[in-house]
């Protein structure tokens, strides 16, 4: 996946999780507090009541149920008792709940007895405070529109859970013990506090959601009982009416089996045909809510049913376990705490949720668009005007562009030249014609310039273009397999699907390949009679004057730094993040293999007109597998030449030639063709092909030289930001910071003297280094920068442009996730749409 693509996936999550998160982060606030408090509501309330706990405390028996509720009806013969609890396992009253002939409708009142006499206790001190508590825990004390907001603000918390944890993974899907420990405890680390904690409480936060729902929404608690239930729990129907209730036989029957409970709930019938319901918790209950179910004839006090909660279904014993689950008491005192503290916990979410967002609109904000270079066509839009609409990262893409504008105005036609970034979808209706070369990125991004119109003109309505004509061109790499000419590909298809129509089918070029562009000059001389003059630079000769290996003794592939001069006067020049493309040499051995397999000789010309020896002339050509039948008659010269490769100069232009640092390849137990000619095979004092090539994508606007600056790589990477380096310190501008990583300090760490220098002058505010190899060390770059995430916060908040440079698949992941967690998705997009952020990975 590119840059941009994960870039655009996390930022619609980050959106989409404070969003949720600042809407209902208020509410979970709320319950998270309220739900801390009443975690040991029972302990608070017995320390706030000493005198009553003392008085429960005492050494002489209770009165048994039967007697405190005879002595219960003599004072109070105009209440039916509906239910009666107490419990057995601490100084707690026997709680009465009874009904009067006016209650009708209502539900019971409850008594407080004292449970030696019977006789009235006096209101518990806080028991209103916590009824208030948990009234605005569970509803905010707002009724059924309370609990309604509850019970959604709940479902967010789920949510915020899941994808906290996803956003969490594509942030540091490898940093082991950072997932659970912050970088640092400094007060600035909202960020760090908020996903470490969040991970610490996710377990409590799912827990008590997916139970705290229960209590809110009937569906989800119908829902559950038919997911999880396995027995029908309803009271069983006495085959006759009961003559009454007898409390002495109910209590013979069910005294021994509740001798030690913990808790006992009685619930009385409320028909002549219902069982006495009981529900009591055995000492050695695996949990204060495990409670046993028992019936028993009103009557006689026989047993007409007995559900023991060891005995029940996995599925039952949830059900029955959802209060002990949502307080934590299902783990114990330890799962309590837990609980409370996670609960307690939620106020510090809301917090530095607020704080990040607010943070990265302050960054947004911020950051300053680089202004666009004008173009040299600029007639105005209209009917009559072509659009040559261009996106460029390496400048190939610019540079066909202006040899289709200058083609098209020199048959008169007034033409609009313009990047795509300069433009909107809403820009193309003004046109009937328009000619697209674009260029893809990494893996199937548009160039930094385009991404806002890409995301645009993707993402959003754009008007019907049905009035609109178009060619495209669309220039690859065939080694980025299915991204190859992604970006051309989804902009044609965007095209298509608004109603434009293609004046001939899209061209697609790979690796600048000299045929397909021949074949878009050809089409445009068939559309408009243009004939196309193309301005290709040209290989010139240079000369390697020194080459010498930076790491001899290292674990990886050796590493060569060359410099090279032109041969002859050259006028042309180059710009710190600039490409050397190299046209490479076959090895002498290969071609001879090749001669003697289809049975030609070396020695022989390599044409009629050309006295070239054909060993010589074939070793800067592609080599076909089968050559044509009458090669003794072939002008070898006409094959194909190879492809250039690019390379990144490693010094700034200073008259005194051009540096390149090239690692030696292997593939398929051979040498890389382009690394193996100039590292091993092309002779000290030999000449070397070679054109230079503007790559504006990582060049640095002129604007933001006086800017801050940071600079990220890893292996042979550091010759693109040594240019920017070299050229910055030469200007005089300090304020540069370098990371980068290799495999080992002692053999891998190119130019070391050279960037130590620059450090102890202070020309390097920061040096960071990296050698996964290394004992005592065994970091990457992406690794370096999470430990610097506040330094770079601060640097990008100053203005700060970043230049990342280095392998695709090893290094621009992790450092793409480092730099989201510190800058968040939205910010570090934004950077690379407005021209601060620069990658140039290979």
């Amino acid at each position: 996946m590119g840059l941009i693509r994960r870039l655009r996936q996390l930022d619609l999550l980050f959106q989409l999780h404070w969003f949720v998160g600042i809407t209902a982060g208020a509410v979970l606030a709320v319950v998270g507090v309220t739900g801390g408090l009443m975690s040991f509501e029972q302990d608070i309330l017995e320390w706030i009541n000493t005198e009553t706990t003392q008085r429960l405390e005492r050494d002489t028996p209770r009165l048994t149920p039967p007697e405190l509720l005879a002595r219960y009806r003599r004072a109070h013969p105009e209440r039916e008792i509906d239910w009666v609890f107490w419990r057995g396992d601490r100084p707690y009253p026997m709680l009465i709940a009874y009904r009067t002939p006016d209650s009708a409708g209502q539900r019971a009142t409850r008594d407080v007895v004292d449970p030696f006499t019977a006789e009235p206790l006096p209101p518990a001190h806080g028991q209103t405070t916590f009824g208030l508590i948990r009234s605005i825990h569970r509803r905010l004390a707002a009724g059924a529109v309370g609990q309604f907001i509850v019970g959604v603000a709940t479902i967010a918390l789920v949510g915020l859970s899941i994808t906290g944890l996803w956003i969490r993974w594509q942030r540091r899907p490898r940093q082991g013990w950072r997932w659970v420990w912050p970088r640092a405890l400094g007060g600035k680390r909202a960020g760090e506090w908020h996903a470490v904690l969040g991970l610490w409480a996710l377990a409590a936060y799912l827990i008590a959601a997916l139970t705290g729902l229960w209590w809110s929404f009937d569906w989800y608690r119908d829902g559950a009982r038919a997911l999880f239930a396995s027995h029908d729990d309803a009271a069983p129907i006495l085959a006759a009416p009961a003559p009454g209730l007898d409390l002495d036989s109910l209590w013979r029957s069910l005294a021994p089996r509740v001798a030690d409970a913990r808790s006992v709930f009685i619930r009385f019938p409320d028909q002549p045909t219902d069982a006495v319901a009981v529900r009591s918790v055995p000492a050695d209950a695996a949990h204060v809510y495990a409670a046993d179910e028992l019936f028993l004839h009103p009557s006689t006090g026989a047993v007409l049913g007995f559900h023991p909660f060891a005995d029940l279904a996995a599925g039952d014993q949830l059900l029955a376990s959802v209060y002990a689950l949502h307080m934590g008491a299902f783990f114990g005192l330890p799962g309590i705490v837990l609980m409370m503290l996670a609960s307690l916990s939620m106020p510090v979410f809301f917090v530095t949720g607020l704080l990040l967002y607010l943070r990265r609109r302050r960054m947004k904000r911020r950051v300053t668009p680089v202004p666009l270079p004008r173009a040299r066509h600029r007639a105005e839009p209209g009917t009559a005007a072509v659009l040559i609409a261009y996106a460029s990262q390496s400048g190939l893409a610019q540079r066909v562009a202006a040899q289709t504008a200058d083609a098209l105005h020199g048959t008169g036609r007034p033409v609009r030249m313009a990047g795509l970034g300069e433009l909107t979808p809403a820009c193309l209706s003004a046109h009937r014609q328009a000619m697209f070369v674009v260029s893809t990125h990494g893996d199937g991004d548009a160039p930094v310039a385009a991404r806002r119109f890409d995301r645009h003109l993707c993402a959003t309505h754009t008007p019907s273009l049905e009035q609109l004509d178009y060619a495209l061109l669309a220039l690859g790499d065939t080694d980025y397999g299915d991204s190859y000419c992604a970006f051309g590909r989804r902009l044609d298809r965007a095209l298509r699907e608004r109603g434009a129509r293609t004046l001939l089918a899209p061209i697609e070029v790979d690796k600048g390949d000299q045929q397909a562009l021949a074949e878009w000059h050809g089409a445009l001389t068939a559309l408009f009679g243009a004939a196309v003059v193309s301005a290709e630079p040209v290989f010139e000769r240079w000369r390697l004057v020194e080459r010498r290996i930076l790491n001899p003794d290292s674990l990886g592939a050796p590493t060569a730094w060359l410099r090279l001069v032109a041969t002859e006067s050259r006028t042309s020049t180059w710009l710190p993040g600039d490409i050397a493309e190299i046209r490479p040499r076959q090895p002498a051995t290969r071609i001879r293999r090749w001669l003697g397999r289809h049975g030609l000789v070396g020695a022989a010309a390599a044409s009629e007109t050309a006295a070239t020896p054909l060993i010589e002339a074939l070793s800067d050509r592609q080599l076909p597998d089968s050559p044509d039948p009458n090669a003794a008659d072939m002008d070898w010269n006409s094959l194909p030449p190879l492809a250039p490769r690019d390379y990144s100069i490693a010094n700034h232009d200073t008259g005194h030639g051009i540096e390149l640092l090239v690692r030696l390849a292997r593939h398929d137990g051979g040498l890389g063709l382009a690394s193996g000619w100039l590292v091993e095979r092309a002779p000290v004092g030999g000449t070397i092909d070679l054109r230079l090539r503007a790559n504006p994508g990582f060049r640095a606007p002129p604007a933001s030289r006086s800017a801050p600056a940071i600079f990220i790589g890893n292996g042979t990477g550091l010759a693109g930001l040594r240019a920017h380096l070299q050229q910055r310190i030469a200007a005089g501008q300090r304020t540069n910071w370098l990371v980068f990583g290799e495999r080992q300090r002692q053999a891998d760490f190119y130019f070391a003297d050279e960037i130590n220098a620059w450090h102890a002058a202070g020309q390097l505010t920061h040096l960071d280094l990296a050698f996964s190899r290394d004992k005592d060390d065994g970091r990457y770059v992406q690794t370096v920068l999470a430990e610097h995430a506040e330094r770079v916060r601060d640097w990008v908040e100053h203005g700060a442009q970043l230049f990342v440079c280095g392998s695709h698949d090893g290094m621009a992941p992790g450092v793409t996730a480092a730099l989201v967690d510190a800058l968040g998705a939205a910010a570090l997009s934004e950077l690379d749409e407005t021209g601060r952020l620069h990658i140039d990975v290979y």
